[in-house]
């Protein structure tokens, strides 16, 4: 090489994403990489969701209830109901309180078709994740044109895998609102608990399927999480199935809100 030469270096290999730009980059970039970039792409999406979930839910509390028992008995004593036993005292009539987490069988309903990109499919995951965290029985139910079930009810599925799972749904087909209805009704059909929950997130706009309210009924409580720009066709609809399943309507005017939106919801969860 002459003294004047200089090197010339050969091509530069792209850096991979990571932290939230893996999260949102992953879908669309998953089928080109490598085995072992893939892997690392995907492991680095995954945390930076539980992270962004754990950040919103740090200072959020499980739900929980209060129940009462008899000494002896785990709890501290309940001294008001106590005096108003009636007399004479026997050991029965010392009663306990204690806090329980609330317990219900929750179904989390998505919509996963063809106008979902990287970053919503993202905020999807950090929305399930919060759920995930918060309540111990969820199963989960993706829908496009068909439902694709996620967990199943009552299956033990670590968060790590329930985001994985999330964010490896295709974004693909149609809005088929009811058919996601009534997958995540047959999953809470087969629950343990006595309060059974429904969580939809959608923009309410079903373009394949029948009516969705109707299906909405067979939900003991249905809470709808209506997301993105108002559609009066949407508004109608997510309404609607708020009503029907004698639930809440919650509303996240675009994808970044809803993660926020369901942490509300979760305190609210057992509410009327």
């Amino acid at each position: 090489m002459s003294a004047g030469a200089q090197a010339v270096s050969g091509p530069q290999t792209p850096s991979l994403p990571s932290g939230w730009e893996a999260a949102v980059a992953w879908r669309r970039i998953s089928g080109q990489l490598a085995p072992g970039a893939r892997q690392q792409v995907r492991e680095q999406a995954i945390q930076a969701v539980i992270a962004r979930a754990r950040l919103l839910v740090r200072h959020a509390r499980r739900p929980t209830r209060a129940e009462q028992g008899a000494w002896p008995g785990a709890g501290d004593l309940d001294l008001e109901e106590t005096l108003e036993r009636p007399r004479p005292w026997s050991p029965d009539d010392v009663r306990l309180s204690r806090i329980e987490p609330r317990e219900a069988d929750v179904v989390a309903v998505l919509d996963m078709s063809l106008s979902m990109t990287g970053e919503k499919i993202a905020l999807v995951a950090v929305a399930t994740a919060i759920l995930r965290m918060k309540l111990e029985h969820v199963a989960v139910v993706a829908f496009d044109t068909v439902p694709h079930l996620l967990v199943r009810s009552g299956e033990r599925v670590a968060l790590r895998e329930v985001v994985r799972r999330v964010l490896e749904v295709p974004a693909q087909g149609y809005t088929n609102i009811e058919g996601g209805l009534l997958a995540g009704w047959a999953q809470l059909r087969s629950g343990t608990h006595r309060e059974r929950i429904g969580m939809l997130f959608t923009d309410g706009v079903a373009n394949v399927g029948w009516d969705p309210v109707r299906a909405a009924y067979r939900y003991p409580r249905l809470h709808v999480v209506h997301v993105g720009e108002h559609h009066p066709q949407g508004a109608r609809t997510c309404l609607g199935m708020a009503r029907a399943g004698r639930g809440r309507l919650y509303r996240a005017r675009s994808y970044q809100d809803l993660p926020g939106v369901v942490r509300v919801a979760v305190r609210e969860l057992f509410r009327g």
